[in-house]
């Protein structure tokens, strides 16, 4: 009779590691200048039963230069800790133990996991029949502190700018690590009890390869954008002149989640500095809500740069309007509502990268209503929505 048993890491243990050590080597860059990298190199011992780390490093600065790529490298010691089968029959039996184990990091700019997967066979194993002690006698078997992976290294390469611009910030990107281990075990007689414990040695590496901020200057300043109609706005930047690589041109990219951007035009160089870039954009009836905006600067060598993303609301702006107060607030923030009485509403607060920080479901009755708001010093967005209709309004919030 066969009998086959799975033995899982259940370890629910989140283990946060921040990445700090910092060294420069060498990467590519255009017009034949020195380029440079940063690394961010760890390694992390997890104990028999966590399975699963949280990593984290932290963002490039989108002002000290362009970004090119982004290597990541797992390097994996994987320890079979103990297997163990004893044999519950009163007649002897053969154990054979299959050892099955996946090591996976997944994460921004990964379009897969970086996975390494490996078997490991141990037996047969003559098994005398059952007797006491438990864990003891010619009827059981144990396997201890076994490397069945010896420093095994993959690596994946993000080189692709739409998912490098998630990468430049002043807060950092977070990976999952992940192991998973688990037993087949055969025997002859079917009744037994069999367990697995295993755990790594990882070193983690995160490689941003860079070119200095001083040869790709990002000419954009004071972008703005300005509301026209309720789905017409017009975006206005300024710029810094770069006489030493004149050879570029703008694209305006629009986005509605605030992750994946499209071109809406290109604006050539104007040769004068002293008249702002305009770009209009209308938007359609059936696409209505908040847009997201951002500046490509593109060289032509094909090297790009972005500015800061901007966003405005578009159609769909029918609902309840509503004040601040104060604004700037030191975290209380008290909203006045026009012309609304016993409703539900959702509100939603978003940072200047066009991240949620904040949602809550909120019921008025009345015109007024009060926010604590926990949130760091400065620009936000507050928007609050009738779930009902759809329809929402947006105000800019300063947390001082």
């Amino acid at each position: 009779m066969k009998n086959i048993y799975f033995r899982f890491l259940s370890g629910c243990m989140f283990i946060i590691i921040q990445l700090i050590s910092h060294q420069q080597t060498n990467a590519q860059c255009p017009y034949d200048i020195v380029p440079g990298q940063v690394a961010y190199d760890t390694t992390i011992a997890t104990p028999p039963g966590i399975n699963t780390l949280y990593v984290k490093f932290p963002q490039a600065d989108p002002f000290d230069g362009l970004l090119t790529c982004l290597r990541i490298c797992i390097t994996i010691t994987g320890v079979v800790d103990s297997v163990s089968v004893e044999n519950n029959s009163a007649s002897p039996q053969t154990a054979d133990v299959y050892y099955i184990r996946t090591d996976q990091i997944t994460g921004p700019g990964l379009s897969a996991p970086l996975t390494n997967s490996t078997n490991y066979h141990y037996g047969p194993f003559a098994l005398g029949a059952s007797t006491a002690p438990l864990g003891a006698g010619p009827d059981f078997v144990s396997i201890s502190k076994d490397t069945v992976l010896n420093a095994v290294t993959r690596c994946a390469t993000i080189n692709n700018s739409d998912s490098l611009f998630q990468f430049y910030g002043h807060d950092s990107v977070t990976y999952l690590y992940n192991i998973t281990a688990f037993t087949n075990v055969t025997c002859t007689g079917g009744n037994y009890n069999s367990t697995v414990a295993t755990s790594a040695l990882v070193r983690f590496r995160f490689e941003y390869c860079t070119c200095p901020g001083l040869i790709l200057p990002l000419n954009v300043t004071n972008f703005r954008i300005q509301k026209e109609t309720e789905n017409k706005a017009s975006l206005k930047w300024d710029e810094t002149r770069n006489t030493e690589n004149p050879d570029y041109h703008y694209e305006v990219e629009m986005s509605r989640d605030g992750i994946h951007f499209e071109s809406q035009g290109t604006v050539n160089e104007l040769h004068a500095p002293a008249i702002p870039y305009q770009f209009p954009y209308t938007t359609q009836e059936q696409n209505n809500g908040l847009y997201y905006f951002r500046i490509r600067q593109v060289y032509a060598t094909g090297y790009s740069r972005f500015s800061e993303i901007r966003t405005v609301t578009l159609k769909n702006s029918s609902t309840s309007k509503f004040i601040l107060y104060p604004n700037p607030s030191k975290g209380i923030v008290g909203i006045k509502f026009d012309n609304i009485q016993n409703e539900n509403l959702l509100l939603e607060i978003f940072n200047t990268q066009a991240q949620k920080v904040v949602a809550k479901e909120i019921v008025v009755n009345g015109s007024l209503y009060q926010l604590a708001a926990p949130l760091q010093n400065g620009m936000y967005w507050l928007r609050v929505t009738d779930p009902a209709s759809k329809r929402y309004s947006i105000n800019q919030l300063f947390i001082k």
